[in-house]
């Protein structure tokens, strides 16, 4: 098992957080010591965008962490960014954010 990599990046009111898991396998030990140690970065005056192959339980760790941010959105490959959650009027639940790094 691993301990994911994760890559925050930010474009314009966007912060892009990506991860992926050196070879496929982590604990949810792992995953939440990773994510406690770049919770400050989650939440913000930015919307979250979640992007990574991982583990529902991994994405409802980043989400409960990312909750006071303005809105949440997690990746679908065939769709964009899909908001999740909102504390902002910009953004709606279901709401398709392209990629922004196109």
């Amino acid at each position: 098992m691993a301990k994911p990599i994760f890559t925050i990046r930010d474009i314009a009111d966007l912060r892009l957080v990506k991860f992926e898991i050196p070879g496929g396998v982590t604990s949810p030990l792992e995953f939440a010591e990773v994510v406690q140690e770049i919770k400050s970065q989650l939440s913000g005056a930015f919307a979250v965008l979640l992007s990574g192959k991982g583990p529902v339980w991994g994405y409802g760790m980043l989400v409960h962490e990312a909750h006071p941010s303005q809105a949440i959105a997690t990746y679908d490959p065939r769709l964009g960014y899909i908001v999740t959650q909102t504390h902002d009027e910009r953004y709606q639940v279901g709401q398709v954010i392209g990629d922004p790094e196109l």
